[in-house]
């Protein structure tokens, strides 16, 4: 018996004899593929000229074409990688991106099956333990995935509910039929449903789902429960105004986006006042190289300016709220082009940054290292002073655990050791700590080890350890 009759291949938990692999490929591509992955000695039939031609643009395209038929998995992506794009025509190379995406799309449903499994798997028999597990569970995989923390919980329940509610929409994703957005939409749309009714809408919907966009999926999928749960839009519009907000995503060039969720109404409301604004400073100034949208952008800051002169508004840590921006004295003077930091952004040129510091109140923070003790307090103060939570705040700029964005300016300034058991008050032991990790390191068995120059680690209940090192404020780095 030669190597290539009792060879196996593992395919899911499945197993395929290299004689059955001929009824998935056809007898060029079988050989290649035998042979480039090792599983075969090649015969004395097979000469070196046509071991080379199964490699040819020829049987790359035929092994495209066989992979069709073929499960998404580890089996397929061997075959894959033994293709050669730059042998395909443009249809060829179309097609060997689709392939790759298809095993994208099953990696994809593997991957939310383990995260599924953490959440189901031995979870303690008392109720009461069962949400601290959870938590500290989700917090262990933000931080093994490098997970923002805060919605840590909200993937992982997602991932539980594709698994286990949305069956044949996970099959679909498993199949490499439907993508891992189409997934979420499902999962999103059909957050409120019971079990018989999420059958319903995927009976529905699910048959004509393969070729769909996302956007066109949840159309069909918003049509579907509408039908099979005629007062789900009624609740659902009360539970979305609920939640109206508004949040800001950080892009490039010095830009963000700022996004309103609000009523439909409310929202028309917003954008009609804008536009007249904007209309009514473009019929006043007469400036075209302003366009309108970026005079509705203009109106909204303008709007928000003003608003923040309002001597009422709440203060944080002491501080009105106001735009913080580091840069070194020689790029303020102009003599120099270091970068300078907008809080909570990161770096800007220069130049933007001298255009806000034209209005600007300025407070100094030293940034290369100090001998002097200005900033230790000692052990007789516990709030830190002013100058201190000044100092906090910009140092760490976020919370401190890992991953963590939370802005300083929202967070409480911790003692790594605690002030009762003798921790100073100074730099070298607090540190910002948003809400949920400052009680993590209090009461949720977390342990919390500073450095005394920024750096902190994390020491978890189950002894790993994470560190955290101390932000960089070297502009020129």
């Amino acid at each position: 018996m030669s190597r290539s009759d009792c060879m196996y291949v593992t395919v899911g938990c499945t197993f395929a004899t290299c004689a059955q692999l001929g009824t998935v490929l056809s007898e060029g591509p079988r050989r290649f593929f035998l042979m480039t992955n090792g599983l075969a000695e090649p015969t004395d039939d097979i000469t070196a000229d046509a071991a080379g031609s199964a490699r040819d643009a020829a049987g790359d395209v035929a092994m495209l074409a066989e992979l069709a038929a073929l499960e998404p998995g580890p089996l397929a992506m061997m075959v894959l990688s033994g293709i050669d794009p730059t042998t395909l025509d443009d249809d060829g190379r179309l097609d060997y991106a689709r392939e790759w995406d298809r095993q994208q799309r099953w990696a994809a449903a593997r991957t939310q099956s383990a995260l599924a499994e953490i959440m189901v798997c031995d979870l303690p028999d008392d109720d009461s333990e069962i949400g601290e597990t959870l938590e500290y569970r989700a917090a262990m995989v933000a931080t093994a995935l490098q997970w923002p923390p805060r919605g840590a919980m909200g993937r992982l329940d997602l991932a539980t509910r594709m698994v286990y509610e949305l069956t044949g929409t996970y099959a679909l994703l498993s199949a490499g039929q439907l993508s891992l957005r189409h997934a979420t939409v499902m999962a999103e749309e059909t957050e409120s449903l019971d079990q018989i009714s999420i059958a319903l809408v995927e009976a529905r919907v699910l048959e004509r789902a393969i070729g769909q966009t996302p956007a066109e999926f949840g159309r069909s999928v918003r049509k579907a429960v509408l039908a099979v749960a005629p007062l789900v839009a009624e609740l659902h519009h009360a539970s979305a105004l609920a939640s109206r907000n508004v949040r800001r995503a950080w892009g490039r060039d010095g830009m963000a986006t700022l996004v309103a969720t609000l009523s439909a109404a409310d929202a028309e409301t917003v954008y009609l006042a804008l536009d007249a604004v904007a209309h009514k400073a473009a019929a006043a100034d007469g400036d075209t190289t302003i366009g309108i949208d970026a005079r509705r952008a203009d109106a909204l800051v303008a709007w928000a300016l003003a608003a923040l002169d309002d001597p009422t508004l709440p203060k944080q840590h002491g501080r009105s709220v106001a735009l913080r921006v580091t840069i070194d004295l020689p790029s303020l003077l102009g003599v120099a082009d270091h970068p300078a930091e907008l809080s909570h952004y990161g770096m800007i040129p220069a130049s933007v940054a001298r255009m806000l510091a034209a209005d600007a109140q300025w407070q100094r923070f030293v940034t290369e290292p100090v001998t002097g003790h200005l900033l230790d307090f000692g052990s007789t103060v516990y709030r830190p002073p002013q100058a201190l939570r000044d100092f906090l705040i910009a140092r760490d700029r976020v919370c401190r655990f890992p991953g963590c964005s939370t802005a300083a300016e929202r967070c409480d300034l911790d003692h790594c050791c605690p002030y009762d058991k003798g921790g100073h008050t100074s730099a070298g032991n607090c540190h910002a700590l948003c809400r949920r990790h400052h009680i993590a390191k209090t009461t949720g068995g977390w342990v919390l080890r500073c450095n005394g120059k920024g750096g902190v680690t994390w020491v978890a209940p189950t002894g790993q350890q994470f560190f955290v090192p101390a932000e960089n404020h070297d502009p020129a780095s």
